[in-house]
């Protein structure tokens, strides 16, 4: 029993451009509204700020300056060898242990002589020294 359909007559079909015009309405409406969403979070516990502490003077530095002959000044003080920055650095770290030493290295210096350097400090004050030790570049 197969119906067949006269030639008169048409399949019905469905228009599917409103249904599609009010999706996409409700999804910029919501995405227009998601961003206005607050959602609250963990408030932190933040220190009270101490006056005294912003007062504190800087630490004591030290400056290891490399040159671009290859020499090293301590503090404006020349030495010979790369190498010998070590016993300096050691006797800074012990008499100021807060103390700071700061690499700075000409920008047409060696990169092994800076490296000697910067190792040499890193060993005179062992790994507790290390963020108290830093690498600065001349004329940046």
């Amino acid at each position: 029993m197969r119906r067949r359909m006269s030639r008169g007559e048409e399949e019905a079909d469905v228009n599917m451009t409103p249904l599609l015009d009010i999706v996409f309405i409700m999804l910029i409406f919501f995405i227009v509204t998601a961003t206005f969403v607050y959602e609250d979070g963990i408030a932190p516990n933040l220190p009270e700020p101490n006056p005294e502490e912003n007062n504190t003077e800087p630490p004591p530095s030290m400056l290891l300056t490399v040159q671009e002959d290859g020499f090293v000044l301590v503090d404006d003080v020349r030495l010979v060898d790369p190498r010998s920055t070590r016993p300096v650095v050691e006797e800074f770290l012990a008499k100021e242990p807060r103390g700071v030493v700061i690499i700075s290295a000409a920008p047409e210096s060696e990169t092994g002589t800076t490296v000697t350097v910067l190792d040499q400090a890193r060993e005179a004050g062992g790994p507790e020294a290390y963020s108290r030790i830093t690498l600065a570049l001349q004329g940046a």
